[in-house]
């Protein structure tokens, strides 16, 4: 479960951060992890409830999907540690694989940003054509007013005219002519009209000219009303083919957020697929360097070696002249794997000091080369148990192991995965900062880097007589995966330390 609450994270992670921005969602848009998790975790409200418990079904058949991938990969286990090789040759190809989806995410990114972009362009429009609308219907209402105002007005002012015609003339036969007066909408029909009628020409001038300039007043706001809600009309409908526009680019947004989804899922797939391969190949190297206890070969050589220089007073002058500090092993390069464990929760023993081929590795204190493994091929790979038939430790490559002097303590220290041709010839004394070899990728590595182990021994003074009775062990007495001896769990001499706490991260 933990496994896949990582790589359901890790989905999570990457859709998120492209699907976060969404200002409409006329579909609700489940990838967007984030805003449904705040949504539907605690009190639910009621109308969310439906779409939360969606919500709930899209993540479980995502689960479903992802973990059955999985699943199936990790089925796979045995198989893979029965044929390592084969399996382990496959990685360039996973790895090409896992390039080509990279580069298909990135674009599809980008992709998702620009239409994004599009969208929010979209409601920016959207919200310029309410602001519009709302004015015009601003402008809509106050027309009425105007409009209610002046027929207010034109009204009472008829009412008054019709009023005081008829008192004027109580008995004329008039009352056709004033209905087709008082119903005349424009003042050339009014003079038409008139014309007809004397009696009219008693009437207040004024008062017929004021009616007349009212109704005019009127029928320009109602013409100017018609124009603003035909501008309405208009606006709203610009409006619509936006909103349409747009939910035809979320849409596409959608679409390219499933794809980019997928992609990932398949990127995770085939990260697993390596993971277990680089897994079956610790544990495959940890078994085979755990089944023999002393793995260096030729031991009564490295005897000798040691001795002649014991004779020659070269062992005993060590201690006197060992290094004050640790001298840094790898310059230039960084941690590409670190102790106690790889990311994946496998032990790892040592520090992995990434570089280019060929960079110096020089040793970390003065002291004595016990054993030199040479004859692996600079480029291993996973499964690659080279090492061994060269006198070192399996998959380890071509390697050195050397005894130093730090601070007044004895310590053993091992560098493997060295580039062909470069590691130091047993028996050579060394000071702190003697290149020892040049980094490379021969025995189980994926690429170039130099794996260092650090081993406590007990006091300096004891240099001489621990170099010439040396057993050959290549983990100098500590063990290895499974069943070691770790200095910072309470073990003393002989015990491994980190080598990041002289080193540093």
């Amino acid at each position: 479960m933990k496994r896949f609450a990582a790589v359901m994270a890790a989905v999570c992670i990457g859709v998120a951060n492209t699907s976060a921005v969404f200002t409409v969602k006329a579909e609700p848009d489940y990838t967007d992890t984030e805003y449904w998790e705040d949504k539907c975790t605690g009190q639910v409200a009621s109308s969310d409830r439906e779409a939360c418990n969606a919500y709930a079904e899209y993540v479980n058949s995502q689960r479903s999907s992802l973990e059955s991938r999985l699943d199936e990969i990790e089925s796979q286990r045995a198989a893979i540690k029965a044929d390592l090789e084969t399996y382990a040759a496959q990685i360039t190809e996973y790895q090409s694989q896992i390039d080509g989806l990279q580069t298909q995410i990135n674009g599809k990114q980008e992709e998702i940003n620009a239409k994004q972009a599009e969208i929010d362009a979209k409601q920016v429009e959207i919200n310029n054509k309410q602001i519009e609308i709302d004015n015009k219907q601003k402008e809509i209402d106050a027309k009425q007013a105007e409009i209610d105002e002046t027929e207010a007005e034109v009204d009472s002012l008829k009412s008054k005219v019709k009023n005081r015609m008829s008192n004027a003339q109580p008995s004329m036969r008039f009352n056709k002519y004033l209905d087709i007066l008082l119903g005349v909408t424009s003042f050339e029909d009014f003079l038409r009209v008139i014309t007809g009628i004397n009696a009219i020409a008693k009437y207040d001038q004024t008062t017929m000219e004021k009616l007349v300039g009212l109704i005019d007043r009127l029928n320009l706001q109602k013409q100017e009303l018609q124009t603003v809600k035909a501008e309405m009309v208009e606006v709203r409908q610009q409006m619509e083919a936006i909103r349409t526009e747009m939910e035809i680019a979320r849409n596409e947004l959608q679409a390219q957020q499933n794809e980019l989804v997928a992609r990932q899922e398949d990127v995770i797939v085939l990260q697993a697929q390596v993971q277990i391969v680089q897994d079956a190949a610790v544990e495959k190297e940890a078994e085979m360097r755990a089944a023999s206890a002393q793995i260096a070969a030729d031991i009564s050589a490295i005897t000798a070696r040691m001795a002649a220089l014991a004779a020659a007073g070269e062992l005993e002058d060590i201690p006197t002249v060992s290094s004050s500090s640790w001298y840094f092993p790898v310059p230039g390069s960084y941690r590409s794997a670190g102790t106690w464990a790889y990311s994946s929760g496998y032990e790892h023993l040592g520090y992995d000091f990434a570089a280019g081929v060929g960079t110096p590795i020089y040793a970390v204190g003065s002291g004595v080369v016990l054993s030199s493994a040479n004859g692996c091929s600079t480029y291993g790979g996973l499964g690659n148990m080279c090492g061994y038939q060269f006198g070192g430790a399996y998959g380890g490559g071509n390697q050195v192991h050397y005894l130093v002097v730090v601070n007044g303590s004895l310590y053993g220290v091992a560098a493997y995965h060295m580039m062909l041709g470069s590691p130091i010839a047993s028996g050579t004394i060394i000071s702190a900062g003697t290149q020892i070899g040049n980094v490379g990728s021969s025995g189980n590595s994926s690429g170039p880097h130099c794996h260092i182990e650090i081993m406590y021994l007990g006091d300096g003074s004891n240099f001489a007589n621990y170099a010439q009775t040396w057993n050959g062990d290549l983990a100098f007495g500590t063990g290895w995966q499974g069943s070691n001896r770790k200095c910072d769990a309470g073990y003393g001499a002989p015990c491994r330390i980190r080598p990041e706490t002289v080193f540093g991260y």
